[in-house]
């Protein structure tokens, strides 16, 4: 039986997800969440990643995870996740292809960034004549400091990727019975990362850096709160049009209009490259999408269907973790980590 924890280490909350596949049959082993500490993920203090690995082996205990087998998440606001065409290509002339591509699309010189790809669909599966590939370039530096944080809390990694990937992993089996394609929102403190699921491969990515963050420093210029005061009135109003008058909608209008229009072109961008496609549903996951209204604020936004994501479709549970029914946006980017096969 292969087992295998997912951890997600978010700016705000360190969340782990341990689950155990036999048989196909993924099992929930253990679940839970700790704070982040204070600043500790910008940092490059040994101390602060001490902390970082301090908090994460208080998870453990709590949890009671007992795999050492770790799955980490990269942030993708720090991350470069591309899909890219290229022409159909043998795998050793696609090795040699891919520098020259990336070199176009990633910012820092090569020799910082350790490069990945994989094939999404061959020429056959797209119809056009090329191959889409997933580009993913993470900074060297960063993965070092991540693979820190693990070895000190004194656990194996097995990989890193990007939270989008996982994301999709998580809720691939949540869209199996669609017939068209999926727009995925993750919904997180400091970035909204969106992706596009077309037959459960990824077919688009793309990260902004507009998140709950922003929204609540809209809340505190905008109505004169403290932080205190903005992220209490933002977890308990959200986006509910009928509430205090409309005045928190009115505050981060300018915040959800950004990641409103990035959606919109996210979406504008797959049907003009898919014309005889639609995207059908958008899954909302993170943190920031359980905010009371955003579901049908979006959903209005953007005149399609919407509904928070539920990434623990097809995974057996225990009785004793029906109380994370409702905590599946949190827990996505774990679930899918812990998902992925070796």
């Amino acid at each position: 039986m292969k087992t295998l924890l997912g951890l997600d280490i978010g700016s705000h909350s360190i969340k782990l997800i341990e689950i155990a596949t036999s048989g196909g049959v993924p099992q929930l082993l253990a679940a839970g969440s700790i704070p982040t500490p204070p600043k500790a993920l910008q940092s490059s203090l040994e101390a602060d990643h001490q902390a970082v690995a301090m908090a994460i082996k208080q998870l453990m205990k709590e949890t009671g995870a007992k795999s050492t087998s770790v799955v980490l998440a990269l942030p993708e606001s720090q991350v470069f996740t591309r899909v890219i065409e290229v022409p159909p290509l043998s795998p050793r002339e696609l090795s040699s292809a891919i520098s020259w591509e990336a070199e176009q699309y990633i910012p820092l010189p090569l020799d910082q960034v350790n490069l990945d790809y994989s094939i999404l669909r061959d020429a056959k599966e797209t119809g056009t004549d090329k191959m889409d590939v997933l580009l993913v370039a993470c900074p060297k530096t960063l993965l070092e400091k991540y693979l820190a944080i693990i070895e000190l809390a004194e656990l194996v990694p097995v990989a890193a990727e990007t939270e989008i990937i996982a994301t999709a992993r998580a809720l691939s089996r949540s869209v199996a019975g669609i017939k068209g394609a999926s727009l995925l929102v993750s919904l997180g403190a400091q970035t909204t990362d969106l992706a596009i699921l077309r037959n459960g491969v990824l077919a688009f990515t793309r990260s902004i850096s507009a998140g709950g963050e922003a929204l609540s420093r809209a809340l505190v210029s905008g109505l004169d709160f403290n932080v205190n005061q903005a992220e209490e009135f933002k977890r308990t109003y959200g986006l509910e049009k009928d509430k205090l008058q409309g005045k928190i909608v009115t505050a981060v209008k300018p915040i959800m209009d950004t990641i409103i229009g990035e959606m919109k072109r996210a979406l504008a961008f797959y049907i003009e490259k898919h014309k005889d496609e639609k995207v059908e549903v958008t899954l909302l996951s993170g943190g920031t999408a359980k905010l009371p209204g955003m579901v049908v604020y979006i959903a209005q936004s953007i005149g399609m269907e919407a509904q928070l994501a539920n990434p623990w479709v097809g995974i057996k549970r225990d009785p004793r973790f029906a109380v994370l029914d409702k905590e599946g946006p949190t827990f996505t980017v774990a679930v899918g980590l812990a998902l992925r096969e070796s």
